[in-house]
């Protein structure tokens, strides 16, 4: 049994005491304020817990739902409606090839039937030789070309989905692109309105060139204001139709 030099003062009670410590506080308690000052840490122990269970719960659910993110239904979003413009896209140049396809075979089919007249001509007159021959087989053979490799239909695909990386005036940006034109080559020639250029990418290439403008927007026969189309005629010269100077202009193009 404790004697009575063994009391030193309660920290909750303030009363000599036979006293307890507390390593956790440092402090010294009677056994009545000891037993409750455990109930309080015991309390907080159990509040913790609570917190805990309830966080992990939460973890668990969103593991469960992690398709109801709201990042994860944009991109769903962003996914549906992409494949929708591609399909709408695809549909739209099958039914242009398919046009385009049949106005070659109609084509064709006039070119047929006029060497068919010539060919009937010639056996019922008995008169050809060897130039009348030849023309007959040259015009089969062109015709036979046109079938096999139409000129007004082609497939051009790129390692980055298109042209331009961002918005810039470097040779491989665009900033406004409002006019195209494509040549035998498939190179591509761009009505860049913004960098007031026309830029030519070869085909394959990675980056373009610039064949007209860019040294800014003015209104000198030599530079464009916002060109935004182009077109080639049979000499590969370019007319450019440069929206803010009202004009159409004519350039010679080494093509």
């Amino acid at each position: 049994m404790a004697m009575a030099n063994d009391k030193t003062l309660c920290f909750i009670c303030n009363e000599n005491k036979i006293t307890y410590p507390c390593k956790g506080c440092s402090n010294e308690f009677c056994l009545l304020d000891l037993t409750e000052h455990r109930q309080i840490l015991t309390n907080e122990l159990h509040h913790i817990t609570n917190q805990y269970n309830e966080f992990k719960q939460t973890i668990n659910k969103q593991k469960q739902d992690s398709q109801n993110f709201s990042s994860i239904e944009q991109i769903n979003q962003w996914e549906m409606e992409s494949i929708e413009k591609i399909q709408q896209k695809a549909q739209e140049y099958r039914e242009i090839i398919t046009k385009s396809s049949q106005t070659c075979i109609n084509d064709i089919e006039m070119k047929l039937k006029d060497l068919n007249e010539q060919i009937k001509q010639m056996q019922i007159a008995n008169e050809f030789n060897e130039t009348g021959l030849n023309y007959l087989r040259n015009q089969l053979i062109e015709i036979k070309e046109q079938l096999n490799n139409p000129s007004d239909i082609s497939i051009i695909s790129s390692k980055t989905g298109g042209y331009g990386r961002g918005r810039g005036q470097r040779l491989n940006q665009l900033n406004g692109p409002v006019g195209i034109f494509i040549d035998d080559k498939k190179n591509i020639f761009i009505a860049n309105s913004y960098n007031q250029r026309i830029v030519e990418r070869k085909y394959n290439a990675n980056e373009g060139q610039i064949v007209v403008g860019g040294n800014g927007q003015e209104n000198q026969l030599t530079q464009l204001y916002s060109p935004c189309g182009l077109s080639f005629d049979h000499e590969s010269n370019i007319y450019i139709a440069d929206f803010a100077s009202n004009r159409i202009q004519k350039f010679d193009v080494l093509v």
